[in-house]
């Protein structure tokens, strides 16, 4: 679930990559010099930023282009199907400016047995906007490549690969649309990777969010078995692993939503963001925690640095959810309904996207335009009551708790 940030990975996990063996360190793509119309020190500079972005991604390694002086020789190798130096992926791109406009093409390729095009983008920027555009790019360009540093932000590509992996890379497509066989699917597949590496902690961190989902769709009823495997596994990861800011993040919502454990959670929020300050994952999901706590405006000021970091974020369904649930909480009704609809709208099978829309419409006193979203929530979780409700929300305080009751109760929410 990705969620990656733009500032440079501290010195000591650095090494830690260069001393590994390169196929342990994980894929390796290297980064073209673009070519460029007129512009050589433009291209060059939004080609290093790509590179300096894709950096930030602990499982891969970047050639970058000040190593790939012969552009020329390695675009030959390229086209005559050899793989340069073990390289997975070649990033090549041009620029040119058009007056005060930059025009941008990129394209990715697989070099797995031969050389394929899995990506391409062709943009027109203001030239004072390209320098920025390098961090969204190099997201881009990730989730050509792994969906598992992206999977709270998009539906990327699914590539194989072996070993725990190659598990956690098939499994984690199989969670995008909700669907209950394929989830379900998805759990035994990282089950098998923590049975082929106990000490993957990547593993252990999916492995932990997946309770959370399960639970959260209304598949499993037993709260407190899902929340002791989730906080066991969550544990696990980051017993593993404490330094590494994605799976910090992923604990953090595992701890907050299920676990109930706050003060965990935002500990390991914090913990996440001084490591990396700019991974725009943490900003986004640490706003759902303090919505729960009762700090509406904190919640909301983190979602402005998410966006802040992401101007042009997509609105998919973890991210918009966030949005809806914390515009609801601070009362913003209007916004939580209109991100709420957008939620329904790109998965109409994700239960927990229904409730804060439901909610702000109730205190809308908008009952009929509610009514739908109540048939539809019903459905899907034929057992929930605002009493439920009540009992399994991850909410601190009780008159919070008891505000957004009284919302889900104004539109039409069965009580028991």
């Amino acid at each position: 679930m990705r969620i990656p940030g733009t500032e440079r990975l501290q010195r000591n996990r650095t090494q830690a990559r260069k001393s590994a063996p390169l196929r342990e360190r994980g894929l390796r793509v290297s980064v073209l010099p673009f070519l460029a119309g007129e512009d050589d020190e433009l291209a060059l500079a939004v080609s290093q930023g790509i590179a300096a972005e894709l950096e930030q991604f602990r499982w891969f390694d970047v050639v970058s282009p000040s190593s790939l002086s012969d552009r020329a020789a390695t675009v030959g190798t390229i086209r005559r199907s050899r793989r340069p130096k073990s390289v997975d992926y070649l990033l090549e791109g041009a620029i040119y400016r058009d007056g005060k406009h930059a025009h941008l093409i990129l394209r990715l390729l697989d070099l797995d047995e031969c050389a394929r095009s899995v990506w391409s983008e062709r943009l027109v920027l203001p030239v004072s906007k390209v320098p920025g555009w390098s961090k969204l790019a190099a997201r881009r360009v990730v989730a050509g490549m792994d969906p598992l540093t992206s999977f709270f932000d998009g539906r990327p590509k699914q590539r194989q690969r072996h070993g725990a992996t190659g598990l956690l890379l098939a499994a984690v497509p199989l969670m995008f649309g909700l669907e209950r066989r394929k989830y379900e699917e998805a759990g035994r597949l990282i089950d098998r990777a923590l049975e082929m590496e106990p000490d993957n902690a990547m593993a252990a961190a999916w492995a932990a969010f997946w309770q959370v989902v399960y639970f959260g769709q209304g598949w499993t009823q037993n709260l407190v078995k899902a929340s002791a495997i989730a906080q066991t596994r969550a544990h696990r990861a980051v017993t593993l692993d404490p330094n590494d800011p994605e799976i910090l993040t992923i604990c953090g919502h595992v701890s907050a939503f299920l676990c109930k454990d706050y003060d965990l959670a935002l500990h390991y929020f914090d913990r996440a963001q001084r490591i990396n300050s700019k991974l725009e994952a943490a900003w986004c999901w640490s706003a759902a925690t303090y919505s729960y706590i009762g700090k509406s405006g904190i919640a909301l000021e983190r979602l402005r640095q998410f966006q802040d970091l992401m101007p042009t974020h997509p609105h998919y369904v973890w991210t918009q959810n966030i949005f809806s649930l914390s515009y609801a909480f601070a009362g913003e009704y209007e916004k939580a309904v209109a991100s709420g609809r957008r939620v329904t709208k790109i998965n109409p099978s994700f239960i927990n996207g229904y409730k804060p829309l439901i909610a702000s419409l109730g205190h809308l006193g908008r009952v009929e335009e509610a009514k739908p979203y109540v048939d539809k929530l019903l459905a899907l979780e034929p057992n929930f009551t605002v009493e439920r409700f009540a009992k399994v929300y991850p909410i601190k305080y009780e008159s919070d708790r008891e505000h957004y009751m009284n919302g889900l109760r104004f539109a039409g929410v069965p009580e028991r």
